[in-house]
């Protein structure tokens, strides 16, 4: 990289970015003392015996360091196109440390094996194995925040898959917790279900569910000991406080993944093992949230109205198409899976009404049945003298709308994601319908409720 095309980096935007926090130095400045380590270590690796001072890895430990404090600053400020730079130059530096490590790795291995000591080549490897950690810890820290950068400001799935994979790998070498490995194998099924491949979703979420389950909780300090005994108290009392924590914590991403199931399986027409996880989900958040939580209401809400249709329709219970690798190909569009999918009723509450929205073939329009809220717990939420009215959506353009793509999208109007797209840009205020986004207003086709114009 030429000086002018660094120059070209820093220097093509109206707007400076702030100095770093830790060095003070510009970002100009920083990213030139990132190229000349960068530039060194390139240098270094084509050695065939390359070697490192201690003093040089503080040194790179500090600088890599630097790279992901300031980059979090600079995507807090939405300079992230600055981030996204100064995270390349850090991944290419830390590819190259450990390629030299590696080398390091080689040449100790092979000066093991001449001695011929296989007990000195075990205890060699092993602690070869161990220095490895520290180029692959720095690596890690720089590919998360890349990851962070590519799902939620680029909303690059594809890239975001191949960067959450090399994640996972290093996460693996290194021995993460299963806490930490479940969290990034949840967010590979949700990226794989962007990608719509369905049956790796599920396997991933299915995954991570079991390695939330087996996280282990820190052990509790011995309190036999009297003279230690206070102290010991002290460390009870944040243990203890941790470990409710990491309880709470690890309840709610089950949750989440019973959630992400379930929808998984509607879209397969799966429905009873859809209701198994709605019915899982309720358990769940009752016994450790209570009765009055959002998701515990949410997954009743949801069980009920499959346990509904199962009574009204026995014929659908353990239905489930036959499916190919790739939910894609699946022909999810058979009579049979259409009819059964018709019948499944969505229900809820938003914040200024409640909802009835029934599923319909890709032909019909999208029908919203709309009850106004009664505070009163005696009164049905669905009683005809609650009702505000019903609007029909034009399906083709809600579509584009939603941005749903490929050949099966008729499921994918009545996912909880889009449903609740459509519902967050809707309320009723002064009996009116008030559409709270144009583009979702030019999908109405027709409207027994007041709409309001503007």
């Amino acid at each position: 990289m030429s000086e002018n095309k660094v120059d070209e980096i820093v220097d093509d935007n109206e707007k400076m970015p702030p100095k770093s926090s830790k060095s003070r130095n510009t970002f100009k400045d920083f990213f030139k003392i990132c190229r000349a380590y960068y530039d060194e270590l390139m240098h270094i690796s084509k050695n065939k015996e390359p070697s490192l001072s201690k003093k040089d890895i503080i040194i790179l430990s500090d600088v890599i360091d630097e790279i992901v404090t300031y980059s979090n600053e600079l995507i807090e400020l939405n300079f992230i196109k600055q981030a996204k730079n100064l995270l390349d130059i850090g991944l290419v530096t830390s590819d190259f440390l450990l390629k030299i490590f590696e080398k390091m790795v080689e040449e100790y291995q092979a000066k093991a094996k001449k001695e011929n000591n296989k007990e000195n080549l075990y205890i060699v490897n092993h602690s070869l194995s161990e220095k490895l950690r520290y180029p692959l810890s720095l690596k890690l820290r720089l590919m998360k925040l890349n990851f962070k950068i590519l799902i939620n400001n680029d909303k690059d799935y594809p890239n975001a898959e191949k960067n959450l994979k090399e994640i996972i790998e290093i996460q693996t070498y290194l021995k993460a917790s299963n806490y930490n490995l479940a969290s990034s194998k949840f967010w590979l099924a949700k990226i794989e279900y962007f990608l719509e491949h369905y049956n790796e979703a599920e396997t991933l979420a299915l995954e991570a569910k079991e390695l939330y389950e087996n996280t282990q909780k820190k052990k509790k300090p011995d309190t036999n000991d009297k003279e230690n005994n206070n102290m010991n108290n002290i460390e009870n009392d944040k243990k203890n406080e941790n470990n409710l924590e990491l309880e709470n914590n690890i309840s709610q991403n089950v949750s989440n993944i019973f959630r992400f199931l379930a929808q998984i399986y509607l879209l397969k027409g799966d429905y009873k093992n859809a209701a198994t996880f709605y019915e899982n989900g309720y358990y769940l958040n009752l016994g450790r949230f209570g009765a009055e939580n959002p998701d515990t209401i949410y997954f009743k809400t949801k069980l009920d109205a499959l346990n509904e249709e199962f009574n009204k329709y026995p014929s659908i219970q353990g239905f489930k198409p036959k499916t190919n690798n790739e939910m894609g190909s699946t022909k999810i569009n058979n009579n049979n899976v259409a009819k059964n999918y018709e019948k499944i009723m969505h229900k809820g509450q938003a914040e200024t009404f409640s909802f009835k929205i029934p599923s319909s073939s890709l032909l019909e329009p999208f029908l919203l049945t709309l009850y106004r809220i009664d505070h009163n717990p005696n009164i049905d939420r669905y009683s005809a003298e609650l009702l505000f009215g019903n609007i029909l959506l034009d399906k083709q353009k809600l579509s584009k709308y939603l941005r749903l793509k490929g050949n099966n999208i008729n499921n994918l109007f009545y996912t909880d994601e889009n449903l609740n797209i459509i519902l967050g840009n809707l309320k009723i205020s002064n009996g009116y319908l008030v559409f709270l986004d144009k583009n979702l207003k030019s999908c109405l086709i027709n409207s027994s409720c007041l709409i309001k114009k503007k």
